[in-house]
């Protein structure tokens, strides 16, 4: 009896040696597999980094070529320091790229695209200087800079691509090698009850442990999307002789939160305040600086009822604030009795009118700069005088830009994409199905979209009565 309780606990030692080994060696593949993952989610992160830095870069060289033709109010300073800040970035975000633990495969692709990458940025920085010097920019530098810029695009894009495909597939090794791991434990416990009495304790624990981490990210996620909801309209008002349809959705981010947003206000002297939004990020710092434009906005509308004023002084309390490096807005005031909007935009896409036999054209007016980016600055107002079965649109780039794809032919697009034209709602509706590709939306998308029902006063009505200050224009 007692050898062969000997013999038992021999093989109970036995039986929980390989079985620890074996659990060493699984927890060393998960350590490793989510080593990689880590490294290559930073990568990722760096890269999207540099690609933003890119696009900003391009902005930058873009406002310098305002400013030498004397059609911007900002100062040669203030581009050069801008373009030098980006670039700055850009490249810290290619050498952090450059030092980190990936596969070779990505490797050799970030050191076969960086060249190409930093060519760019000298390309750019070079460009908006020569526009911001009294002797302008050569042709031969605009071709220069046309081409770096050109060829970097696709470039970046097939890199993303590769980070997102490659992350995936080591998020995918990783779960599969948790999985195995748990199915070794089940089956240890199992045929050494006794000597995995600690071990089963120790998995139990684990469990919890592990439990209590999906019940926080839940809870976080409902946060999340409580925060999104609490910073958009619960309604949107009614307003006489007119119909309003409103849609936000956030692009794909972790914490499912973006910063993007729409307000309609229905102000005391009967007029009504529309806004959309767009803060750079897909994240809760994002939705914060959101709500704070938001609230601004709201408050400033409702003592003067002037969409250049509401957005100068927005504009003001961003910059003070230092909430956003990049945040657009346009604003739109409509009188419901003339149906008169006048609207002013902060560097925002212009807004689109439908009319009832579903013609469309992008509202022509020179924009402000982003909100936060100048201290002081002025905004232009325009009008437009609506009619019966006329519908005004605003929305956020998220609407009309992809990677890959020009501003212009977004653009385009989007005065050509069939919707119905008897509901704002299904309007609404068909704008997000037409023009986001299902599982495509990497950025923040919302629409605000107002429809003219009937007049109060009619264009006979308008021209029979005096007429009182300035004319409007469309």
């Amino acid at each position: 009896m007692r050898q062969r309780w000997l013999v038992l606990g021999l093989l109970g030692v036995v039986m929980t040696l390989a079985v620890v080994g074996t659990a060493l060696v699984t927890l060393r593949q998960v350590i490793a597999i989510n080593s990689e993952l880590a490294q290559v989610s930073r990568a990722l992160h760096h890269h999207k980094t540099a690609d933003e830095m890119h696009d900003a870069l391009r902005a930058d060289v873009a406002r310098a070529e305002l400013v030498g033709m004397g059609q911007s109010p900002a100062s040669a300073g203030q581009i050069r320091r801008e373009a030098g800040r980006h670039a700055t970035r850009f490249r810290r975000q290619l050498e952090a790229a450059a030092v980190l633990d990936l596969p070779p495969s990505l490797e050799t692709e970030l050191a076969r695209i960086r060249p190409i990458q930093e060519t760019y940025i000298v390309t750019a920085e070079a460009m908006a200087a020569a526009a911001l010097s009294p002797r302008g920019v050569t042709p031969g530098a605009q071709t220069d800079y046309e081409a770096a810029y050109r060829f970097l695009v696709p470039e970046q894009n097939h890199l993303t691509a590769r980070l997102v495909a490659t992350t995936g597939r080591v998020e995918r090794a990783a779960g599969d090698q948790r999985d195995q791991a748990e199915r070794t434990m089940a089956v240890a416990t199992s045929v050494a009850l006794v000597g995995w009495l600690a071990l089963v304790t120790w998995h139990r624990r684990s469990t919890r442990r592990l439990q209590g981490a999906l019940v926080r990210e839940a809870e976080h996620r409902s946060a999340a999307d409580l925060l999104q909801r609490s910073l958009l309209p619960l309604h949107l008002p009614r307003v006489s002789g007119a119909l309003l349809a409103a849609r936000s959705v956030p692009g794909s981010s972790r914490n499912r939160v973006g910063g993007d947003w729409y307000d309609a206000i229905h102000l005391p002297t009967g007029e009504v305040v529309l806004a959309v939004g767009d803060v750079v990020g897909h994240d809760l710092p994002a939705a914060s600086v959101m709500g704070q434009l938001r609230n601004s906005l709201r408050a400033y509308a409702v003592e003067d009822a002037s969409p250049a004023s509401v957005l100068t002084r927005v504009n003001r309390a961003a910059h003070l604030l230092h909430t956003s490096d990049l945040a657009t807005c346009i604003c739109v005031v409509l009188d419901p009795v003339t149906m008169m909007a006048t609207w002013a935009s902060a560097g925002h896409p212009p807004p689109l009118v439908t009319y009832p036999d579903n013609t469309r054209r992008l509202l022509e007016g020179e924009p402000g700069p982003p909100l936060g980016v100048l201290a002081a600055t002025r905004y232009p107002e325009h009008s437009i005088t609506m009619t019966a079965g006329d519908t005004l649109l605003l929305y956020s780039d998220g609407l009309v830009e992809r990677r890959g794809l020009a501003l212009g032919e977004g653009l385009a697009a989007l005065q050509n994409v069939p919707v119905a034209h008897d509901d704002p709602e299904r309007m609404c509706e068909q704008l997000l199905m037409s023009m986001v590709p299902e599982n495509d939306n990497q950025d923040d998308v919302t629409c605000l979209l107002l429809q003219v029902q009937a007049e109060s006063r009619t264009a006979r009505d308008l021209a029979a009565s005096p007429a009182v200050g300035p004319g409007a224009h469309a």
